[in-house]
């Protein structure tokens, strides 16, 4: 990512981490609602492709449902927490940078990561998605959105008490750019409770788009 305040803010938590909750950012660990949601979508016959993996608090819940999982975490610091296991392969590059085999994988996963992009480099992100995913594969997108428009954190934040940032995108503009991408039969899911949207400016949805 090419913003210095998310850039700066992970290097400093990189650096002292020392459980695995902590890359919640003082929010509420409600993984359970992303775990069930991949579990539905998951196949023993299936190659996922989690991108922004973090410390594992999705996918070491996911490796007896997946042929074989394939992490991508910048921060070594952070992959440190994944679950050793046959199946998961962790590989520690920017999402960015990274090249995924083409045609390989049957799902592709983001789960609250996009909102540190610019619009520029999401459609980047998503084009290499886009290129990785089997014939008829899906991609799911997990993370805040704005409800009537683009919601975007800069400055200092209390609850953090450090310099943040956040872009998170109208709902209807990431769809369109998914759509531009090649992306088809694009589902809006809400699949959280109430109460863990807390503003009333942005709302966790998943996306899911086929190829």
């Amino acid at each position: 990512m090419t913003n210095k305040k998310v850039q700066e803010y992970y290097d400093k938590m990189a650096k002292k981490i020392t459980s695995p909750k902590e890359t919640r950012n003082k929010a509420p660990d409600f993984s359970e609602y992303d775990r069930g949601l991949m579990k539905k979508l998951s196949g023993k016959e299936k190659k996922l492709l989690d991108l922004g993996s973090g410390t594992g608090l999705l996918i070491n819940h996911l490796y007896e449902d997946f042929e074989k999982i394939v992490a991508v975490e910048k921060y070594e610091a952070f992959s440190k927490f994944i679950d050793e296991r046959d199946n998961i392969e962790v590989r520690n590059e920017d999402l960015l940078e990274v090249k995924p085999e083409e045609s390989f994988y049957d799902i592709v996963s983001l789960f609250g990561v996009m909102n540190y992009f610019n619009s520029s480099e999401a459609e980047k992100i998503y084009k290499k998605v886009y290129h990785a995913l089997k014939p008829k594969g899906m991609i799911v997108v997990k993370n805040q959105f704005g409800v009537k428009e683009d919601v975007i954190i800069e400055g200092y934040s209390k609850e953090l008490q450090t310099d943040y940032f956040s872009h998170y995108r109208q709902t209807d503009k990431e769809i369109a750019c998914l759509k531009k991408i090649g992306f088809c039969k694009i589902e809006k899911i809400d699949i959280y409770p109430p109460k863990y949207n807390r503003w009333n400016n942005t709302h966790f949805f998943a996306l899911i788009g086929y190829k």
